[in-house]
């Protein structure tokens, strides 16, 4: 392997990837899963320190153990604070980067260079890999994507010059791919492929079980890393029982997810965020999709001896898709764009290699199908960038190109909401209800836009069936929504979130001052007073409610007891920032007015 060779089509790649995702930098967060792993995680706020590094080792939030992603987000606000600009382009140097692990892991392992090139352009402009790239919640896939083919590229090291040290950096790899993303336990599966082929380690002669015996520290890996995973999906609720869906709707669903994963590799159009599950009306399209993988499995152990990177890449495809076929089941989607992203590379070593064989003869035709394949991918990713540009853009697309799409109208109606177009919103929430009557968090969104629009009693159904929703979500969502609009100084709406919030969470004292500081605004003083008071009864340590008291009592005249309870909150209140400040500027004041005639 000539580096002189590689370098240029290194530079092609990347300059493929620019021009087909340049547009990536102009996106933004969007409301699905962004606010979690990024905006609203304050374990990451303060960047990398020793306190975040440690609760990145330790952490299962959000279902997951993948300390390297968030240490990746870490470093994100470092260096760009919360600007979606920088968090982005880092993504796409990563993807870029992986393209060219990529390549190189292939033209090391088979000395071929324009079938490896191939594979990795078409890895690195395939539309359906734009999420991986443009979600910044997905920095975990593109993390894990590099670190796999970094991996890869040691074992073929390592097996090409057996040796202690070159095993270990193979483990260590191998490590920083699992704590990347847990899709990575089928790695060590892959590694047995690879020594099928290309490395021709397994012959008629060859036993496998010492082969598998090699790879025995890299299978515990996969298995702890598999009961880590399984224990932040249930520790976090995200397992469904197998009551609510059988094991045959699983294998039923697994075997169709397949062929519609192969449908998108060849024709990846209506792509889109979510793919809601669709029911199984006919036994038609399973026996067709049993049919056309059991004929494709054949058909690749037919020509393993003649062929076997047909072997290879489709054994490669239908391994790694394993975990995401949703056996255990943690998502609300049968299939995902962000679940080819590995998956899909044995398609392509499958398509490069037998293109380049059937016309080895005219290797010019090949090579202008290659490149007219990868113009083609590339503007189909250039396009599909743009849908990810925000939330509403995102999810308008979702609704466009599929059906009872309940999430995407649910989350569409969440971004009208946020931009008052509330009644476009109900519309939304709506059509999602129609299909999941019962969805807690749907249901709370059209409680939000009912209450918004001073419906309350059309709007009191909707809360009660949202209150599932709270046993994993707390009283964060309404109550946020409750302080947005008292800083829009829409006091009536405001109260009547934060009053939902005592109702989900009576044990959260805080949310008596928020219902003090609506009424003030309200200038029910009396009202806000008593509701101060109650707070204080249930705790009295909490500063803030004598600070919120002393405002109540300033506005309603009562200076000498506004000063009391100043001094009350200044006394018990903490030593940091300007709290101290602030509360001895309201003793001032309320003190100077106490003494002018």
């Amino acid at each position: 392997m000539t580096a002189n060779k590689n370098m240029p089509v290194i530079l092609a790649l990347c300059l493929v990837v620019f021009a087909a995702y340049f547009r990536v930098k102009d996106c933004g967060f969007v409301n699905y899963d962004d606010y979690k792993y990024v905006i609203d995680n304050y374990n990451i706020q303060g960047g990398i320190t020793i306190d975040s590094l440690m609760w990145a080792l330790k952490t299962s939030y959000f279902s997951y153990w993948h300390p390297l992603t968030w240490v990746s987000h870490m470093a994100d606000i470092e260096l760009f604070g919360l600007n979606p600009c920088g968090p982005h382009v880092v993504s796409l140097i990563i993807h870029m980067g992986a393209a060219a692990a990529l390549f190189l892991f292939l033209r090391y392992a088979t000395g071929e260079l324009w079938q490896s090139a191939f594979v990795a352009a078409a890895f690195a402009v395939h539309p359906i890999n734009v999420e991986s790239v443009a979600w910044i919640s997905e920095r975990k896939s593109v993390l894990c994507a590099l670190w796999w083919f970094i991996t890869a590229s040691a074992y073929v090291h390592y097996v090409r010059g057996p040796a202690a040290g070159r095993y270990i950096i193979v483990m260590l790899c191998f490590m920083l791919a699992l704590m990347s993303k847990p899709m990575a336990v089928t790695l060590p599966i892959v590694m047995l492929i690879l020594d099928f082929w290309p490395l021709g380690r397994v012959t008629n002669k060859t036993k496998m079980m010492p082969l598998i015996i090699e790879k025995t520290p890299f299978f515990a890996l996969s298995l702890l890393s598999g009961i880590l995973t399984i224990y932040g999906q249930a520790k976090n609720d995200a397992v469904a029982g197998v009551n609510e869906s059988s094991i045959a709707f699983r294998l039923a669903s697994a075997a169709l997810s397949y062929v519609t994963y192969l449908g998108k590799a060849v024709w990846p159009v209506n792509l889109c965020v979510f793919y809601p599950y669709k029911e199984i009306s006919s036994v038609w399209p399973l026996a067709l999709s049993l049919l056309a993988l059991a004929a494709l499995t054949a058909a690749a152990v037919w020509l393993r001896k003649s062929r076997p990177y047909v072997l290879a890449g489709w054994a490669w495809f239908v391994v790694t898709l394993i975990p995401v076929l949703q056996f255990v089941q943690v998502s609300a989607a049968p299939v995902a764009d962000r679940y080819a992203y590995i998956p899909f590379v044995g398609l392509f070593i499958t398509a490069s290699w037998g293109v380049y064989d059937l016309f080895r003869k005219y290797r010019t035709i090949a090579l202008v199908i290659g490149i007219c394949v990868v113009i083609v991918m590339s503007f189909l990713t250039y396009k599909q960038t743009a849908y990810w540009h925000d939330t509403g853009t995102l999810f308008k697309h979702a609704i466009e190109v599929t059906e009872n799409n309940y999430l995407a109208h649910n989350l569409y109606g969440t971004h009208l909401l946020s931009t008052g177009r509330t009644d476009e919103a109900i519309e939304e929430f709506k059509t999602a209800l129609a299909v999941m009557p019962d969805y807690p968090g749907l249901n709370f969104n059209m409680w939000s836009a009912l209450t918004i629009k001073g419906l309350k009693a059309e709007a009191e159904p909707y809360f009660e069936k949202s209150l599932p929703y709270w046993d994993k979500e707390g009283e964060m969502p309404v109550l946020k929504l409750g302080i947005s609009f008292l800083k829009q100084r829409n006091y009536d709406v405001a109260g009547e979130f934060f009053l939902k919030a005592l109702v989900i969470a009576p044990r959260n004292i805080l949310i008596y001052k928020y219902i003090g500081m609506s009424l003030i605004g309200l200038k029910r003083y009396e009202d806000a007073l008593s509701y101060i008071d109650k707070g204080i009864a249930a705790a009295p340590d909490i500063w803030e409610l004598y600070f919120q008291k002393g405002l109540i009592l300033k506005e309603m005249g009562q200076r000498d007891e506004a000063v009391s309870n100043f001094k009350e909150a200044l006394r018990r209140a903490p030593n940091r920032g300007n709290i101290a400040e602030i509360i001895s500027k309201n003793i001032e004041t309320a003190t100077e007015r106490r003494r002018q005639p």
